[in-house]
């Protein structure tokens, strides 16, 4: 008897041996990988780039006057092939003719790449300061070149040093975030390509896992948020039929193949497809449409969206209200966002008594019924950093108001107190708004000291920058004078403007 129970005494300790070991261990810092291949549909449409945009979280700097474009050009690299390249077409600096690459603090770059002369060029990896860090070779003939970066989380730029350079594919390997302030990092001209398809600037789905999983036939999502209690993660496979849904304090939602959330059978004004009113929650990789209200309404405070998409829904593709505070949003999208009457339906909506802290990187706001971004009646300062807003104000026949980024200032919702401005010091920083319907870069009666550094607007059907020294909000029915903004080192670009209420600082083109 005794010589039996050790026999299974050493079973079960080998078998948990083997399970602590082999089993791997995911943390908050789980590597992840990103990559942009050009020959995808949304790089072969681009064409030749004149302005700034971002694709899928890949930035493409670009001027009227130094321009890049995306062409067609077969080469194999490692038994690889591609087909379609971006040609930097000159030598670039981090405001033109480069790439902006987002990362995490523990990355390995890997660019596909060739010199388009019969020359080696050095591709020049800068950080987001525009500090020299490292090059990597390009080649007359194709070949992967990697390069180790070690630092801040942010974005990287790649641009040429000395003339063209054609772009195949860019890929980020992440081990994950760095405390660090300082970068570092090592580079190689050679290398083997990556296994598996490219994605289009959205985290490897293949390795997502989670606590429940929802897809087509199986669990609901409103069962599996039933289920799911706080640090868990419900994975979104595919797509899903949804109603609306309430997430629940700490509860991760995360998509893989695709991942999208179609919420038409919602209906009405508490249609509202996904409703954040609690803390800590992260949502990456999925898309949420046809909602028949926002598509993400948050009132809670610090909950991160990564690689979010909002579209097709009739109210704003995401609204933070109601106190909402700290919530930061990275590399999100939010399109064709219209509601019946086209006022309200903008693509980010931090408005209605939100609260401070609110935070957007890299997201981009397109052809929505309404604004880009709207601040009205905003309780707290938001911080935009190289974020787009597009051809707002006209979506599938629907007209709205049109501004690119609306900076709010007059509160008249507030039970029991009469109308009043409400001064807040917004920041913009490195932001483009272009061809909106209305303003570009608009007050819209905010009266504190809103700062816009490196900005461009550019043609844009009202003013490209809409900040007069005086006005008389129709809620207060009195003149009032602003607070002066700060426009630093922005240019304006095929656009009238009125800047009496706003100062210019550094190096401003255009104005």
């Amino acid at each position: 008897m005794i010589k039996k129970a050790r026999r299974v005494f050493a079973a079960v300790v080998a078998v948990l041996l083997v399970c602590f070991t082999a089993a791997p261990v995911l943390s908050a810092n789980a590597a992840t990988q990103n990559s942009w291949n050009f020959k995808n549909s949304n790089f072969k449409k681009l064409g030749t780039i004149k302005s700034s945009t971002t694709v899928d979280g890949l930035g493409l700097m670009a001027t009227s006057s130094k321009n890049m474009k995306v062409k067609a050009e077969s080469v194999t690299v490692d038994g690889t092939a591609y087909t379609y390249c971006l040609a930097l077409s000159g030598t670039g600096t981090p405001s033109y003719r480069s790439v902006k690459v987002p990362v995490s603090g523990s990355d390995t770059i890997k660019v596909v790449l060739r010199s388009s002369g019969s020359s080696t060029r050095n591709l020049i990896v800068a950080d987001s300061n525009g500090k020299k860090l490292g090059t990597i070779a390009a080649n007359k003939t194709a070949s992967l070149g990697t390069y180790s970066y070690s630092g801040s989380k942010g974005y990287i730029y790649l641009y040429s040093e000395n003339s063209g350079i054609n772009i195949y594919k860019v890929q980020v390997d992440s081990k994950g975030s760095s405390s660090s302030g300082s970068s570092s990092g090592s580079s190689s001209g050679s290398g083997s390509s990556s296994s598996g398809s490219s994605s289009s600037g959205t985290s490897s789905g293949s390795s997502v896992s989670g606590d429940y999983v929802v897809k087509a036939g199986g669990m609901s999502l409103a069962d599996a948020l039933k289920k799911a209690k706080s640090g868990q993660t419900v994975v979104i496979d595919g797509t899903v039929k949804s109603g609306a849904v309430s997430l629940p304090a700490g509860v991760n939602l995360a998509g893989k193949n695709n991942a999208t959330i179609d919420f038409s059978q919602t209906s009405g004004s508490s249609g509202r497809g996904i409703t954040l009113s609690g803390n800590g929650s992260t949502l990456s990789n999925i898309t949420v449409k046809n909602a028949s209200d926002n598509g993400i309404f948050i009132s809670g405070s610090n909950n991160t969206l990564k690689y979010v998409t909002c579209c097709y829904n009739e109210d704003a593709g995401f609204q933070v209200s109601n106190g909402g505070a700290n919530n930061k949003f990275y590399n999100c999208k939010s399109h064709h966002n219209a509601d019946a009457k086209g006022e309200n339906a903008d693509g980010f909506a931090v408005k209605l008594h939100s609260g401070e802290g609110n935070y957007f990187e890299n997201c981009v706001a397109e052809y929505n019924s309404d604004d880009g971004w709207d601040c009205y009646a905003a309780h707290g300062a938001v911080t935009l950093v190289n974020c787009q807003a597009n051809y707002n104000g006209y979506c599938d026949g629907i007209y709205g108001d049109g501004n690119g980024f609306k900076m709010g200032g007059v509160d008249n919702k507030t039970p029991g107190k009469a109308a009043h401005l409400d001064p807040l010091n917004h920041k913009l920083i490195g932001c483009t708004a272009k061809g909106n319907y209305a303003n570009g870069f608009d007050r819209n009666n905010q009266s504190g000291v809103v700062t816009m550094k490196n900005c461009i607007s550019d043609s844009n059907k009202g003013n490209n920058y809409h900040w007069p020294l005086t006005g008389k909000p129709s809620a207060l029915d009195y003149k009032v004078t602003f607070g002066k903004a700060i426009i630093e080192d922005c240019t304006n670009i095929n656009g009238k403007v009125n800047i009496t209420g706003a100062t210019l600082k550094g190096n401003c083109k255009g104005f």
